[in-house]
């Protein structure tokens, strides 16, 4: 499974063809498609045509980066979507964390068959990046923290080392226009989060919850990853998730 993806780009977007039921893809903010493409693969060996959508900016330089807005990725995710409904006749929206928030927006205002939160990052640990409205005009960059991560998870991991402070803001953004939004998702929700996210404040799980009307709502909790729960440790036990809520909602 994994080897089929070692000699493509795995920043770039890309296109499993299955049967007529879609998922849409969407990684997180500075990452790339690279992070769910292990889950994309997965999808796809189980029948699904999946598309894994590279948000504008991502994937190429940080500088490019810096002069998106998050409609910039919306509409990247929004192409997506519309690429999809060409060839299915459901789609299942699943994002990772900034993902995460567009597959909700997506869930939000498109038909969908489900919306799957992974990470969902509607509270973040950084206190810091709640002021970057005002920062964004003294500081270009933040750096990443850096982290000893085995080799088998960078392999998957491309995303930028810095961040456009600029950027944060504009998440920032993005995720208010969710939060409002979200008694609008009807769709069947999947939530899957880890208590030890170094990123993500584990109460993102329950508001997120608690404020949409779906009838159907699924959470796996993860115990042992970080943030990135399609690359870590437990990300089999992510991927079983996603697997066993699309085939129950048939």
């Amino acid at each position: 499974m994994e080897n089929k993806v070692l000699d493509v780009d795995l920043r770039k977007e890309y296109l499993l063809e299955g049967n007529d039921e879609g998922c849409l893809v969407i990684h997180g903010f500075t990452g790339t498609p690279a992070e769910l493409r292990l889950l994309g693969e997965r999808l796809n060996s189980k029948g699904y045509t999946v598309y894994g959508v590279r948000l504008k900016g991502h994937g190429t330089s940080v500088e490019e980066m810096e002069q998106c807005t998050y409609k910039d990725w919306l509409d990247s995710a929004i192409e997506g979507y519309n690429l999809l409904k060409q060839k299915c006749k459901k789609i299942h929206v699943i994002g990772h964390s900034m993902g995460s928030l567009i597959a909700l927006y997506i869930a939000q205002n498109f038909e969908v068959a489900s919306v799957s939160a992974l990470a969902p990052p509607l509270y973040v640990k950084n206190k810091a990046s709640y002021f970057a409205f005002i920062a964004k005009y003294f500081m270009r960059y933040s750096e990443w923290e850096p982290r000893e991560r085995p080799e088998e998870e960078m392999k998957y991991l491309l995303g930028y080392s810095k961040v456009p402070v600029r950027s944060v803001h504009e998440f920032n953004k993005l995720n208010r226009v969710v939060k409002k939004n979200l008694n609008k998702i009807e769709a069947p929700l999947l939530i899957v989060y880890s208590i030890n996210d170094e990123t993500v404040e584990v109460k993102s799980a329950d508001y997120l919850n608690n404020k949409v009307k779906s009838k159907v709502k699924r959470i796996c909790k993860l115990q042992k990853s970080g943030h990135n729960i399609t690359v870590e440790c437990e990300r089999e036990d992510c991927f079983k998730a996603v697997l066993e809520f699309l085939s129950e909602i048939k």
